[in-house]
């Protein structure tokens, strides 16, 4: 199973490919992220397949993704785009906040979702937050996305139980409910982050999900962790 959910390596500025198949829009956000030592936009793409072409030459370590692509479902880019980019955040666009929309996208592996009409001067910080490999969703839509994610766990008929996760994965799954990056869970637990990375993707793994989030709510879902704060 890809491990999309962890944080990506930043020896230099993140290089970030903006998928969009509108113009202005690309302009506006690359504006805003020009300012950023730490992003640096490498590229431009406005329909799926000069954006695979891109993602296979400039190995992003981000993609900003518009789930409408003049009649082209961005969604369906989510995964060509792993197998082209193993290590890629997506952050994805959408025009609308569709809750099975949101469900969807989380499933084939983005790490966060806004509105296409998100502040294009806040796409730095969610930008950020994508890579530290911490979701990012609309506060307005978070509680029905998780309710809908504890739907779909209590619907698994393989039963999950605490015995399948070891004492520190069950550490780690927890941290991930509060929200924090593999950094700040190295330094709770005080294990090197690429222990907690490897800890996340057997969590992954084990609980057959492919998101922090859902594996966050599969153990609520199935009662493997009964209070955490999301």
């Amino acid at each position: 199973m890809s491990e999309q959910q962890v944080s990506v390596a930043n020896d230099g500025p993140w290089r970030v490919l903006l998928v969009d198949d509108q113009q202005l829009w690309r302009q506006i956000v690359g504006m805003h992220l020009s300012g950023e030592s730490d992003l640096q936009v490498v590229g431009e793409a406005a329909d799926a397949a000069s954006a695979l072409e891109k993602a296979r030459a400039l190995q992003p370590d981000l993609v900003v993704l518009d789930l409408d692509l003049g009649g082209e479902r961005g969604g369906d880019l989510l995964g060509p785009l792993r197998e082209a980019c193993p290590s890629v955040q997506v952050l994805v666009l959408s025009a609308t906040e569709e809750v099975d929309e949101v469900v969807a996208v989380f499933g084939a592996g983005a790490v966060g979702f806004l509105p296409k009409d998100h502040p294009a001067e806040e796409f730095a910080d969610a930008l950020r937050t994508v890579a530290h490999g911490r979701p990012v969703l609309p506060a307005a839509a978070m509680g029905a996305v998780m309710e809908e994610f504890r739907r779909q766990a209590n619907r698994v008929t393989v039963p999950v139980t605490a015995a399948v996760l070891s004492d520190r994965e069950l550490e780690v799954l927890g941290q991930l409910g509060q929200g924090k990056s593999n950094r700040q869970i190295g330094s709770e637990l005080f294990i090197s982050e690429n222990t907690v990375k490897n800890h996340v993707r057997n969590i992954l793994a084990k609980l057959e999900v492919s998101s922090r989030v859902e594996a966050v709510s599969r153990a609520l879902g199935t009662g493997l962790l009964s209070t955490l704060e999301l």
